[in-house]
C-alpha cells in the first residue's frame, strides 16, 4: 500500500505494518479517507516519540484508536465507555457464542450489508477478534477493557446480527 520514513533517524515503517493498521483504523470509521488520516496522524506522533519502546503495534493501535475517539468527539458523536452498561454473562454461555459466531459464512456483500450498521466500538471488537485473530485477552489488554465486557458485547452483538440479519444466514445455511 504505501511506507513512510524519517531520514534523521532512518525509521521505517513496513507494508505489512502499514496495512495492519490501515485495516485497524478502516474497520474503526469505515471510511477510506478517514482511516488513511488515522494512519497518518498515528505515523506523525511516533516519528516525534524519541523512545524506541512507544513504537510497538499495540502503542500505534492505541494512538489510532484514541485519534478516532477524538475526532468522534469534535463531531459530537456518542462514544461511551461505562462498564456498568454491560451485563454479565456465564463462559459456558459465552463459549457458545463464539463458536455459532465461527459457524456462520457469509459473503462479501453481507458483511457489508451488515458492517453498515453496527458502532465503531463493534467492528473494532470484531476486526480484533475476526480479522486480527487475537484473543479476547490480548483484546481486553489492547482496548483496556475487561474480558467479560468484550464477552457481553460480542453476546449482545451475535444476538442483535441474529434477529436483524436472520434471513441472510437462512440463505447462506441452504
Amino acid at each position: 500500500m504505501f511506507t513512510l520514513s524519517e531520514k534523521k533517524n532512518n525509521r521505517r515503517f513496513s507494508k505489512p505494518l502499514l496495512n495492519s493498521l490501515y485495516r485497524y483504523a478502516f474497520s474503526l470509521c469505515h471510511n477510506e479517507a478517514q482511516a488513511f488520516d488515522l494512519v497518518q496522524i498515528c505515523c506523525e506522533k511516533i516519528l516525534r516519540v524519541k523512545e524506541a519502546e512507544k513504537q510497538t503495534k499495540k502503542y500505534m493501535l492505541s494512538v489510532i484508536r484514541n485519534s478516532f475517539i477524538d475526532q468522534c468527539r469534535k463531531e459530537q458523536l456518542e462514544f461511551k465507555t461505562h462498564q456498568d452498561l454491560f451485563p454479565a454473562y456465564d463462559v459456558s454461555e459465552c463459549a457458545q457464542i463464539i463458536e455459532s459466531l465461527d459457524a456462520i459464512i457469509i459473503d462479501q456483500q453481507h458483511v457489508s450489508i451488515i458492517m453498515d450498521k453496527v458502532s465503531h466500538r463493534e467492528r473494532e471488537l470484531l476486526y480484533l477478534w475476526a480479522v486480527e485473530g487475537l484473543t479476547f485477552q490480548e483484546i481486553a489488554y489492547l482496548t483496556d477493557q475487561p474480558r467479560g465486557t468484550l464477552l457481553s458485547k460480542l453476546s449482545r452483538l451475535k444476538k442483535r446480527l441474529t434477529r436483524q440479519f436472520s434471513y441472510l444466514f437462512e440463505r447462506v445455511s441452504e
